[in-house]
């Protein structure tokens, strides 16, 4: 625990420094950081709040990519080669981020081999993660990817804790983005976790076990309630 508080110490005091132009700002709910396509020219960093990242498809349709909170920092694509974000970049609450321009956070991270080495580290671990959820969606059935990212959310800002169970704060909606399948296909695989009591909804939110949800494709059952779309 101390190791992570350490981390989360380090990027907050880089991500603040004045020497990396850190310029700090209030954002309300459902404002747009950037945008898909946009210019990449600064990283952020979430001082409080939520920040929800998007991909849009060609026809309009969205994926939730990443739900973000405290600690954590967004806009890699200005550290890169390219020249514009690939994906929308949402305030999901009020939130409190610095707005750092990529190009003297480089100049610093080569000044500063500690901060370098923590900005490879993150970097490393978001390309391990994209890579993880690339191979869930090309080898997973649907119900499994469904488990998986309710899962991965539970660990996130949009969870709670409540006793041993986890209250989610996604929508079906939401939760079909991220997963990649239609809104139908997700609220007929919830409604059979409802039915065998592995999960329980509310307006905007599932309260679920996390031991108890792997059970609906542990059993193989889960195959026949939403078809495999790969």
């Amino acid at each position: 625990m101390s190791q992570v508080y350490s981390q989360s110490q380090q990027l907050n005091e880089l991500f603040s420094s004045t020497e990396v132009g850190a310029e700090g700002l209030e954002i309300s709910r459902g404002t747009v950081v950037f945008e898909q396509g946009s210019a990449a020219e600064h990283v952020y960093f979430i001082h409080h709040g939520q920040v929800r990242l998007y991909q849009i498809g060609a026809d309009g349709s969205e994926r939730l990519v990443e739900i973000l909170g405290p600690g954590q920092w967004f806009g890699c694509a200005a550290l890169s080669d390219r020249t514009a974000h690939v994906s929308q970049a949402v305030a999901a609450t009020q939130a409190q981020v610095s707005r750092v321009p990529a190009e003297k956070l480089l100049e610093y991270a080569s000044r500063n081999p500690a901060a370098a080495v923590q900005l490879i580290k993150n970097l490393a671990n978001a390309v391990q993660s994209a890579r993880e959820e690339a191979a869930r969606l090309v080898f997973q059935d649907c119900n499994s990817r469904l488990v998986d990212a309710m899962i991965r959310f539970s660990h996130s800002v949009a969870a709670t804790e409540q006793g041993g169970e986890v209250v989610l704060h996604l929508t079906h909606e939401q939760l079909a983005q991220a997963v990649g399948a239609a809104r139908e296909t997700i609220s007929l695989a919830l409604t059979e976790m409802r039915h065998r009591n592995l999960v329980r909804t509310g307006r905007n939110r599932l309260i679920f076990n996390r031991d108890s949800i792997r059970s609906f494709v542990g059993n193989g059952n889960g195959h026949a309630v939403a078809p495999n779309i790969g």
